[in-house]
């Protein structure tokens, strides 16, 4: 018992004595930094500027908030394409499903819009007065359903071969993918005879859409390019997306910005306004994007094979 007691009184004394000396120093390194912060505040590096601001610090900057990616709590089998009103409604197009869903903003539940006999159903669009506007790809036929009301109204396309993207304009013009014959329809408002644009050598085209100056947009598949028509131009052009592999979805802000869903590259691009470089969007584990669209506030929705609707938040 004696020799434990000595054992653990020593074994004491041994700790205070490592305390006391890592005090000691701790004490004196504090003597020292507080002696090199008096000499640096004498020098003037800290010291506040003459208009009352804050200094600021070395290295600092301001960092820009990072876009936030969420999947949207949509039930799909094989989504493509996507839609989104004023109000943030999202709408996709369920091809192996054939329906089309549509979920509010905040919502958590979907609900089915009142089309019937669709077989594998593509592209989305909406006009300016809530209209939603369907591409029917394997019935070769384009479906109109009006705001309020449950029963949708066929198009007057006709020659249609697997069709796929659909766009409206601010004037009510239609414009669709006709995929299998490698072309682009004009419907204009009120119209009953669609008309062929001008886009030339076009490979198994996909999505479509339209800016708020007129100007079409078509993702030209299989020839890995994006071409641009202007309202009532003879030629188009082609925007400077480079190595792209298979374009799918294509969309545009009001900003002017165009959004590209770069298929089997997996990933989603975006040109902005006046630009000659496109960006990459921060998405992560894309497979397969399909079909794109962006809202008034910047949001960008993605559908893709991982049977997901994914919204990229606006930065």
């Amino acid at each position: 018992m004696l020799v434990r007691e000595l054992a653990v009184g020593a074994g004491e004394f041994r700790r205070n004595r490592l305390l006391n000396q890592r005090s000691l120093a701790i004490a004196g390194v504090a003597v020292v930094l507080i002696a090199i912060l008096a000499a640096i505040g004498h020098l003037g590096f800290f010291r506040t500027p003459s208009n009352g601001a804050a200094p600021n610090q070395v290295g600092q900057s301001t960092v820009a908030p990072t876009p936030q990616q969420i999947v949207l709590p949509f039930e799909v089998g094989d989504p493509d394409g996507v839609a989104v009103d004023g109000k943030g409604v999202v709408y996709v197009a369920d091809s192996s499903n054939n329906r089309v869903l549509t979920l509010p903003a905040g919502a958590d539940k979907q609900s089915e819009l009142p089309f019937t006999g669709l077989n594998r159903p593509a592209g989305l669009a909406l006009d300016l007065a809530g209209g939603l506007y369907l591409v029917d790809a394997y019935n070769n036929r384009v479906l109109k359903l009006p705001a309020g009301s449950a029963t949708p109204a066929e198009l007057p396309f006709t020659g249609l071969s697997s069709p796929h993207g659909v766009a409206v304009d601010r004037n009510g013009n239609v414009y669709v993918v006709d995929s299998g014959n490698n072309r682009v329809l004009e419907l204009p408002a009120g119209a009953n005879n669609p008309i062929e644009l001008p886009f030339i050598g076009l490979r198994h085209p996909l999505g479509t859409a339209v800016d708020d100056a007129g100007e079409v947009y078509v993702a030209d598949s299989e020839n890995n390019r994006v071409a641009k028509l202007a309202a009532g131009g003879a030629t188009p052009v082609y925007l400077s997306f480079t190595e792209l592999n298979f374009p799918h979805g294509v969309a545009v802000d009001h900003n002017g910005g165009v959004y590209v869903t770069d298929l089997n590259n997996n990933r989603v691009l975006k040109l902005a306004a006046g630009s000659n470089t496109p960006s990459t969007l921060p998405f992560t584990d894309l497979n397969f994007p399909y079909g794109v669209a962006v809202d008034n506030a910047g949001n960008v929705y993605v559908t893709d094979f991982h049977k997901r609707v994914v919204k990229l938040s606006a930065t």
